[in-house]
């Protein structure tokens, strides 16, 4: 992971956290980072403060509810200059599950400059650990006046680093598979997916700075266009947040009966749907659902 090396001659910098309405699950792993060594945040040449005239870099965690809103933004503005906002978990970025709620004035950077986004629900404390990474050279640049620095190296995965089984990351698409159903984006509960017709045919797009990792879009997704990851390092620079998306378009074909554009039938709908398929049902893959009806109600047998 490129950082910015902790120089000893320099006092630590100080990272200060805002609870902007959290659940606490980020909190939690932002806790890991100050406790467990192999997190340490000290190599990075940080250390937390509880006083935000202390602090350098800023962590916030929730979605910005209206309660907290005033305290938040009070405390944020009292963290002298030059200073830089990450914004931890896809709460502050998006309100996660809590966007379009009432009970919420987010997202963070309606208010206030966000510098780095670290997605998850809650994002690994090694994700955390990278964003800090990066905040840590954007400081520096704007303390001595110059460009900011190309973003560092996402540390590997593997190692020290590795996820353990079961883990739950981004999201990977397979348009190949996929029949248009839409279930996924009515199960999202971050409302990170959607769907828009295009001339080439359906595109798909999912936000990681919306997804909650949950997997319920998988879950219901019989064809298995939608499968879970175990790749967590999502830390990015918030420039980059709309660039981070996972998409694909499923195309559309003209159908073979009528000539009407039409949505393809992927095998894996096929294996799911019949036990065995027979060139007669095969055929019916390349017709629209009009001429599918009525070749069907001349006698197709499953």
């Amino acid at each position: 992971m490129e950082t910015a090396h902790n120089d000893t001659s320099e006092p630590p910098l100080g990272l200060f956290r805002i609870n902007a309405g959290s659940c606490n699950g980020c909190d939690v792993e932002l806790a890991a980072t100050a406790a467990v060594s192999r997190f340490d945040v000290e190599r990075l040449g940080c250390r937390y403060t509880e006083s935000p005239g202390e602090a350098a870099i800023v962590l916030i965690t929730g979605p910005l509810t209206a309660r907290v809103r005033e305290k938040a933004l009070r405390l944020h503005g009292a963290v002298p200059e030059p200073k830089v906002t990450v914004a931890v978990g896809v709460c502050p970025v998006s309100g996660g599950v809590f966007r379009d709620s009432y009970a919420v004035a987010g997202p963070v950077d309606a208010y206030l400059p966000v510098d780095v986004n670290v997605p998850g629900c809650p994002p690994r404390p090694q994700a955390i650990v990278a964003g800090i990474a990066e905040a840590v050279l954007l400081w520096k640049a704007r303390r001595d006046g110059v460009p900011p620095p190309t973003a560092g190296s996402l540390p590997e995965s593997g190692g020290e680093n590795a996820a353990p089984a079961g883990v739950r990351g981004r999201m990977r698409f397979n348009a190949a598979a996929c029949v248009g159903c839409r279930m996924c984006a009515h199960v999202c509960a971050g409302s990170a997916i959607r769907f828009d017709e295009e001339e080439a045919g359906l595109r798909f797009t999912l936000w990681h700075n919306s997804c909650a990792f949950c997997a319920l879009c998988a879950h219901y997704c019989r064809t298995g266009a939608l499968a879970v990851t175990e790749e967590w390092q999502l830390a990015h620079r918030h420039e980059e947040q709309y660039r981070l998306v996972e998409q694909g378009v499923v195309p559309r074909l003209p159908c073979a009966g009528c000539g009407e554009p039409l949505l393809p039938v992927p095998p894996e709908l096929l294996r799911v749907a019949f036990r065995e398929t027979s060139p007669e049902i095969a055929r019916l893959t390349a017709l629209c659902p009009e001429c599918r009806q009525k070749e069907s109600i001349g006698g197709t047998r499953r």
